[in-house]
């Protein structure tokens, strides 16, 4: 089994952020088949240090196939979908004093829809911006640039790459002109940039386009020319945020990773797993008002973007799902109980959400046939679920119930709940944690607890006393929900437990720290755990990512009812734990 020692953390240094080791330092004359740079000139430094190291080959290529988003979106004035380049003619496929590789231009618009925009071409910065070091360190290249619009799919793609691998002789290479994860605080950036490397490195091809960059189709041309030209050993450049160049505005950033592919494999796959850990989810009584009034996906409108392109998306349904709501307001006497209509399940589908908690005192609002009902909906919309009362004998031969936890290839997610109607007691609990440790020795077990009384303001000794021994059963991160607050972090023998993330969305907030919730990205790589801390508010019903003062005074205040040993790490919104087997 795997422990944790804990780090401090004194700069917010997170997944890949600053200078990452390159692999092989030298490698003078090795074949490269292509790599991965930015565009924006904010980080100029990283785009000079990628064309010196191609220049720093024995080998120089004779044509770079360059390819860009279409930021502008010209392939919108076009009668169909298609790639965009420069013209066949000489006299005006220079760019920049370099030439154009008109010949091999040619032979790919044979099979595949190119069409000639010189205009749109010179309007592109994914492309200009490179052309001047290009041209300072590989004068004598031609260039073949290459648009990718956004509606172009991965058919396509293939196609052309296909074609380029065919036609080109060993002298061509493919770069991939790409920005990594947009408009995100620098924490949530690197948080969601530790998937996009990992699909890129490994190349999971079915995934390419669910990742955070701005044109996944040239990431994937690239790595798939990498890969039919036995160049897939990586050989990483920089990993870096744009507030490393300026430090203006700390909500919403650009990430850049530049990467070169040369002869080989690696020895290894990149092990990371990414997930986001949310906390209580009522989407009836005054959300389900606003989202009639707006639409289904209302709630999630202003988060949606933190909760995308991540593995597992994880938080507290707060209800059971039912075709005929009940309205609570006028035929039952106790307000608090709840029930939501099936379209929400495809807000939670488009929003990426992708496993919930069903342990809680609310999912027996509509009785033995309501969560039945319930457990049809998800199984429809593909959504997975755990914690449902598997003890009750009365669902104890559900047909709906077939796993007590949910296991991916690193971590294991387990639900109780501690609050009436149904429970979980100790005993359930404990065996349930040590079954699901036995079953997977060296992952992650992560378990979510409904516990705790309603706006209290920090844990209470039953709490506290049900955290350690959930430790001792071998859970390794703890995670609470139901006091709609937010609750202190503390470590127990090396492992955390979030008492409360307080609420996700939820109307009701009638206390100011109801209108306040904590969302967890956790990375999990093969040697640490990373824990960002992202702090939301709720405006309107919908949850947002706090802008930068917010989020320095709510975790300030995080952490000095937190633990004394992870109060630095919290006010840094960065919590580190090594693995050690």
């Amino acid at each position: 089994m795997k422990r944790l020692i804990f780090i401090f953390i004194l700069f917010c240094v997170g997944f890949g952020t600053g200078t990452m080791p390159v692999v092989g330092e030298s490698m003078g004359g090795l074949s490269v088949a292509g790599g991965v740079v930015p565009h924006h000139l904010l980080a100029k430094e990283i785009i000079d240090d990628f064309f010196e190291f191609i220049a720093g080959q024995e080998q120089h290529p004779e044509t770079i196939i360059l390819l860009s988003p279409d930021h502008f979106n010209c392939s919108a004035t076009k009668e169909e979908n298609s790639f965009i380049s420069v013209g066949w003619d000489k006299s005006v496929t220079e760019l920049e004093d370099l030439s154009t590789d008109i010949d091999l231009l040619k032979r790919l618009t044979i099979d595949n829809n190119i069409i000639s925009d010189r205009s749109a071409v010179l309007a592109e910065f994914g492309i200009t911006n490179l052309l001047p070091f290009i041209k300072k360190y590989l004068p004598e290249t031609k260039i073949v640039p290459i648009l990718i619009p956004e509606s172009i799919t991965q058919e396509e793609v293939i196609k052309l790459v296909q074609t380029i691998d065919q036609v080109s002789d060993e002298q061509t290479i493919i770069i991939a002109s790409v920005d990594f994860s947009h408009y995100l605080p620098a924490g949530a950036a690197i948080f969601h940039d530790a998937r996009s490397i990992r699909v890129l490195l490994n190349f999971e091809e079915s995934e390419f386009e669910n990742i955070e960059v701005d044109s996944w189709q040239s990431l994937y041309a690239m790595r798939l020319f990498a890969k039919l030209r036995g160049s897939e050993n990586p050989a990483i450049v920089v990993h870096k945020n744009s507030l490393d160049f300026l430090p203006c505005d700390f909500n919403s950033t650009t990430s850049y990773f530049s990467v070169v592919f040369r002869k080989g494999i690696p020895e290894n796959n990149l092990q990371v797993e990414t997930i986001l850990l949310a906390g209580d989810m009522m989407l009836g009584r005054g959300i389900e008002e606003l989202m009639k009034e707006n639409s289904i996906y209302y709630p999630f409108l202003k988060i949606v973007q933190l909760l995308r392109d991540v593995d597992v998306v994880f938080a507290n349904l707060e209800g059971p799902i039912v075709e005929n709501i009940e309205d609570i307001e006028e035929t039952a006497m106790d307000e608090s109980k709840f029930n939501f209509r099936p379209e929400v399940l495809e807000a939670l589908k488009w929003s990426r959400i992708n496993l919930l908690s069903l342990a809680n005192n609310h999912i027996m609002d509509r009785d033995k046939e309501g969560l039945e009902e319930t457990l049809d909906w998800l199984q429809r919309y593909q959504i997975r679920f755990i914690g449902t009362p598997l003890s009750a004998p009365v669902f104890s031969h559900s047909k709906n119930i077939k796993n007590y936890y949910f296991a991916t290839e690193q971590s294991v997610f387990l639900a109780f709940n501690r609050v009436l109607p149904f429970i979980d007691y100790q005993e359930e609990i404990n065996k349930g944690i040590q079954k699901a440790r036995q079953s997977n020795p060296e992952k992650i077990i992560i378990v979510s607890m409904h516990w705790g009384n309603e706006y209290q303001a920090h844990s209470g000794i039953d709490e506290r006393e049900l955290a350690g021994k959930i430790v001792d059963a071998g859970a390794d991160i703890t995670i609470g929900h139901h006091p709609h607050v937010v609750w202190e972090i503390e470590m127990i023998k090396g492992k955390p437990v979030f008492y409360s993330l307080g609420n996700f969305i939820f109307d009701r907030q009638f206390l100011p720290q109801t209108r306040e919730g904590l969302v967890i990205g956790l990375i999990i790589s093969t040697d640490k755990l990373t824990f960002h801390l992202f702090p939301i508010k709720n405006q309107s019903g919908q949850p947002i990512l706090m802008e930068q003062n917010e989020k320095e005074l709510f975790l300030k205040s995080l952490a000095e009812k937190s633990n004394k040993s992870l109060r630095e790490s919290i006010k840094k919104g960065i919590i580190e734990l090594e693995l050690v087997n």
